[in-house]
């Protein structure tokens, strides 16, 4: 019960604060908040992944692999040219889908 009291007594506070900010300075903290959050949720994730039973030798295993990969002369980038017709055609299959939807 005390951790709630404080949790709650924290988030009022920050929000009182954040009453009295700029907007240039509110979009700071919220830029802020957001890295924070995600941090937090990083920390979390990478903890369950390393409790997982040879995971992380598996990760580097793969991390290995992936270098193979980028380092074989096989790996070619597609042309400007390519890419540009490979969205073109994938675009007008998906406004063929959405005519189809429209009509149905």
């Amino acid at each position: 019960m005390a951790t709630e009291q404080k949790h709650s007594n924290y988030l009022s506070e920050a929000e009182s604060r954040l009453h009295q900010l700029s907007i240039e300075k509110l979009r700071v903290a919220v830029v802020f908040l957001a890295y924070l959050q995600e941090t937090e949720e990083n920390e979390v994730t990478e903890k369950l992944l390393l409790n997982i039973p040879s995971f992380a030798e598996y990760f580097r295993e793969i991390e290995q692999n992936e270098d193979k990969l980028e380092n074989t002369a096989s790996n070619q980038i597609a042309s400007d040219e390519e890419v540009w017709q490979t969205y073109l055609a994938s675009k007008q299959k998906w406004q063929e889908v959405y005519r189809r939807l429209a009509d149905s």
